[in-house]
C-alpha cells in the first residue's frame, strides 16, 4: 500500500517533516518500510495488517492521524447527493441478486455521452506514484475512488451489457470468462459473477471482463459500487492465482456503507475532469442483506481497569469518537458504543481498549511487574515435563523436528500391529491435501525418518532427532483419543573419525539406550526395559518400557525393512513413549546436597547361565540393594558360543559404596558386598569366577 503525502493532504493537513511522519505511522501501528521521494510529492510504502482493511485508503490513515493528532481537523470532501441528482427515472439497468449473503448491497447508475479522454496531469503524476497506470478518465475515476476511500469500484460499456440486465449470481457448470488482462479462466460453481442477461461479464470483487471492459469508443457505462462476500472472493482469487486492488480489499472486508459514497465519488470526478455537468440516469441501490450495527457495552472504567494505568473517561471517549466510534451517553457507568460500520475488526469490550491505548500511548503503560499473586495459577505439569525434556535432549547433541499431524496410510500401517488395517481403521481427513496427507498419524517415528534420510542424503554423518507432539488413534468413544507422545530416532556416527580414532564408530543400541535411560531417570521414571516382540523393530532388540508394569512406550532398533524403504542404511536406534504417562511418577523436585563422604569400589565376576539377562541381573540387585550400594556398572562381558561353558556368559560389575554420613570401613563393605553376592548368586544361579 502506497500513500501519496500530497493526496492525503486533502484529508488531514499534516505538516511533518517525512522521519516525523515515519515515527507517527509507527506509533499508530502502520509500519513504513521505505519512504519514496518526489519532485511534487512524498510517496509512502506501509504494510498493513489483514485485520485493519479500512488502513487501505488515504481517508483511512488520515483518520488515524487525526485520532492521534485532534489539532489536525479531518476533512472528508463533500460529493453530490447521488440518490437527488439521479432520481429514478430516465435509463435504467435492472439489477438482481441472487443471495444476500454473496452480495449484501448493490448501488448502480448509468452515466451517457462520455468520452473517455485522457485525464488531467495531476491524476496521471498521483497514479503512476500510487503504482498505478492511466487509462482514461473513467477508469481512473474509479482508481482514485478506491485509493481515496479504499471502495473497489467497475465501470461497465453499457452497450455490451445485453438485455439490460445485471444479475449478481453463482457461475454455473462450464462458463467461462476472458479478464480484462486477456486470461481465459474456466469458471466453478464456487465463484461469484456478475452477468448480463445472457453470460458473466466480472468476476465480482476481483476483476471485470475484457468484453465489456471501456474503451476509447465507449459512449455509456454503467458504474457499479458494491459489497460483495470476503471469504467467496478469497476463495476465487487464491483458485485463480488473481490478486488485484479490487481483491485485495474485498477479502478483508470492505465497509458495506460506502457504496453511494464511493459511487458519487467517481461521478464527481468524472464531471470535473471533463469540464461538464454528466446526467446519470437509473440511479439502483439495491440493499438485501441489510447490516446491522455492532454494539458494544463497556463500563466507563474498563481502560483503566484493563490497562493498569489512568486513561480520563474524557479522554478515552475522544479517542473513541475520533476514531469513528459513537458512545450513547458519556455520563453514563456503562457505554454503549456503535463500531462503524468500516471497522470489521471491533467485537468485544477488550478490542476498543486496544484502541483507546493505541492513541492514548504505549509508552504511558509504566514496565512493572505486577504487584498481586493470581489465585487461579496451577503449575501446567504437562509443559513442564515436555520442556525438560526438550532441553535435556538438545543439551545432548538432539535437534527438534517438527511435521505435520497427518501423513499416507502406508506410514500408520507400518506402525501399527495390525498390518491389513485400511483407511477406515484410522482417523481420515475428510479433505486432504495429498495421498501423503489424508491420515491422522498414529506414531511421530516415519515422520523422523524421512528428515533423517533427508539429512543423510545431503550429507549429514550423524542424525539425532527428537519430536514431541500429538498421535491420533480411534477409541470406543466416537471421539478419536489423543496422545502426547515423545519420539527419539538416532543414526550415523557415534564417534566421528578424529586423530584420536582410527576409524568412525556407527552409533548403536547400547549407547542410545544408555542415554534414553539417562533421559527417562531425570524425567523421575523408575522404568524397567521388558523384551517383546514388536513389529516394526528387529526381534534381537525389541523391548517394551514398563512402570510399574504398565507399557508407556517402546525402545529397540527399527526394522530393517523400515529403514530400507525410508531410505536409509544402517541401524536406526529409536524410542516413542507417551509423555503423559510419566506425571504419575513425577514427585516433587527437592535439592540433595552431594555426598562428600569416600566412596568405595568392589568387583564381580561371575559366569550367568544362557536363560539369565542382564536386565535380570539388574532387577535382582534393584530388589536386595542395600543402603549403602550407591551405583554399580557392567564394566566387561563375554559368551563364548563352542567352549566347555557355551550355554553361559560372563559378566564383571563394579559396586560402588559410600555412606551419606561417614566413612565405611573395608570390613563394613566386605560385609555388604558379600551378603548382596551371597544372594544373586542363590536367586539367579551364578557363578563366581576368581
Amino acid at each position: 500500500m502506497r500513500i501519496d503525502l500530497e493526496f492525503l493532504k486533502t484529508f488531514v493537513n499534516l505538516d511533518l517533516a517525512r522521519d516525523e511522519i515515519k515515527e507517527l505511522l509507527a506509533s499508530l501501528g502502520i509500519e513504513v518500510d521505505e519512504i519514496i521521494p518526489g519532485d511534487v510529492s512524498t510517496v509512502f510504502g506501509v504494510e498493513i495488517t489483514p485485520n485493519r482493511p479500512d488502513w487501505l485508503s488515504h481517508l483511512g490513515i488520515a483518520r488515524e492521524i487525526h485520532a492521534k493528532l485532534p489539532q489536525l481537523p479531518l476533512t472528508i470532501p463533500e460529493y453530490g447527493d447521488t440518490h437527488n441528482a439521479v432520481g429514478e427515472g430516465g435509463e435504467a439497468v435492472e439489477i438482481e441478486i441472487e443471495s444476500s449473503t454473496d452480495c449484501r448491497r448493490y448501488t448502480g447508475c448509468v452515466v451517457n455521452n462520455i468520452h473517455p479522454d485522457p485525464s488531467p496531469a495531476r491524476t496521471i503524476r498521483l497514479l503512476e506514484a500510487l503504482g498505478l497506470r492511466s487509462k482514461n478518465q473513467v477508469v481512473d475515476a474509479s482508481n482514485q475512488v478506491i485509493m481515496a476511500i479504499g471502495h473497489p469500484i467497475h465501470m461497465f460499456d453499457l452497450d455490451k451489457l445485453e438485455g439490460g440486465k445485471i444479475v449478481v449470481r453463482r457461475a454455473k457448470p462450464g462458463e467461462t470468462l476472458r479478464l480484462l488482462d486477456d486470461r481465459e479462466v474456466e469458471l466453478s460453481r464456487d465463484d461469484l459473477v456478475i452477468a448480463d442477461a445472457r453470460k458473466p461479464v466480472a468476476l465480482a470483487g476481483i476483476m471485470g471482463g475484457a468484453e465489456t471492459g471501456v474503451t476509447e469508443s465507449t459512449r455509456s457505462v454503467f458504474i457499479e459500487s458494491a459489497w460483495f462476500d470476503p471469504v467467496r472472493v478469497r476463495l476465487t482469487a487464491r483458485r485463480l492465482g488473481l490478486q488485484t486492488d479490487a481483491s485485495y480489499r474485498f477479502e478483508r472486508g470492505a465497509d458495506v456503507s460506502s457504496t453511494p459514497l464511493a459511487l458519487s465519488m467517481a461521478l464527481d470526478l468524472m464531471g470535473e475532469w471533463c469540464g461538464k455537468q454528466l446526467n446519470p440516469t437509473g440511479y439502483r441501490d439495491m440493499y438485501p442483506g441489510k447490516r446491522r450495527n455492532t454494539i458494544v457495552e463497556m463500563p466507563a472504567d474498563f481502560p483503566s481497569r484493563y490497562t493498569g494505568i489512568d486513561i480520563p473517561r474524557d479522554e478515552a471517549a475522544s479517542i473513541l469518537e475520533r476514531l469513528g466510534f459513537r458512545i450513547g451517553d458519556h455520563s453514563s457507568d456503562i457505554w454503549i458504543v456503535t463500531v462503524p460500520t468500516f471497522r470489521v475488526d471491533i467485537a468485544c469490550k477488550q478490542d476498543l481498549v486496544e484502541e483507546i491505548i493505541r492513541i492514548f500511548g504505549y509508552n504511558r503503560i509504566l514496565p512493572r511487574i505486577a504487584s498481586t499473586v493470581n489465585p487461579v495459577y496451577r503449575p501446567a505439569s504437562r509443559r513442564d515435563i515436555r520442556l525438560k525434556a526438550v532441553r535435556n535432549l538438545i543439551a545432548n547433541g538432539f535437534h527438534q523436528a517438527l511435521h505435520y499431524s497427518f501423513h499416507a496410510l502406508e506410514d500408520n500401517r507400518v506402525m501399527d500391529e495390525r498390518k491389513d488395517m485400511g483407511v477406515e481403521g484410522y482417523i481420515a481427513l475428510r479433505n486432504p491435501l495429498g495421498r501423503d496427507f489424508a491420515i491422522m498419524r498414529n506414531s511421530l517415528i516415519p515422520g523422523l525418518l524421512r528428515s533423517t534420510a533427508l539429512n543423510a542424503n545431503h550429507g549429514a554423518a550423524a542424525v539425532r532427532l527428537f519430536e514431541t507432539g500429538k498421535r491420533f488413534r480411534k477409541s470406543k468413544s466416537a471421539e478419536p483419543l489423543e496422545e502426547e507422545m515423545l519420539s527419539v530416532t538416532a543414526w550415523g556416527e557415534q564417534e566421528p573419525f578424529s586423530w584420536r580414532n582410527s576409524k568412525a564408530v556407527a552409533v548403536d543400541f547400547y549407547y542410545f539406550r544408555a542415554e534414553m535411560e539417562a533421559l527417562l531417570k531425570s524425567l523421575g521414571a523408575d522404568f524397567i526395559l521388558q523384551t517383546k516382540k514388536i513389529p516394526w523393530l528387529k526381534d534381537d532388540c525389541s523391548f517394551s518400557i514398563e512402570i510399574n508394569g504398565n507399557s508407556i512406550g517402546w525402545m529397540g532398533c527399527l526394522c530393517e525393512d523400515l529403514t530400507r524403504n525410508a531410505g536409509i542404511n544402517g541401524c536406526v536406534p529409536a524410542m516413542e513413549i507417551v509423555l503423559e504417562s510419566l506425571l504419575a511418577c513425577r514427585g516433587i523436585e527437592k535439592f540433595k546436597l552431594w555426598n562428600r563422604m569416600p566412596m568405595v569400589k568392589r568387583d564381580l565376576s561371575v559366569l550367568v547361565p544362557g536363560d539369565v539377562c542382564y536386565r535380570d541381573l539388574e532387577k535382582a540387585i534393584s530388589i536386595h540393594r542395600p543402603g549403602e550400594l550407591e551405583s554399580y556398572r557392567l564394566f566387561d562381558y563375554y559368551s563364548d558360543t563352542s567352549g566347555a561353558t557355551a550355554d553361559h556368559s560372563s559378566m564383571a560389575l563394579s559396586f560402588y559404596y559410600r555412606h551419606p554420613e561417614r566413612t565405611l570401613t573395608g570390613e563394613e563393605v566386605n560385609q555388604i558386598h558379600e551378603k548382596l553376592v551371597e544372594t544373586l548368586v542363590s536367586v539367579l544361579k551364578l557363578e563366581p569366577r576368581s
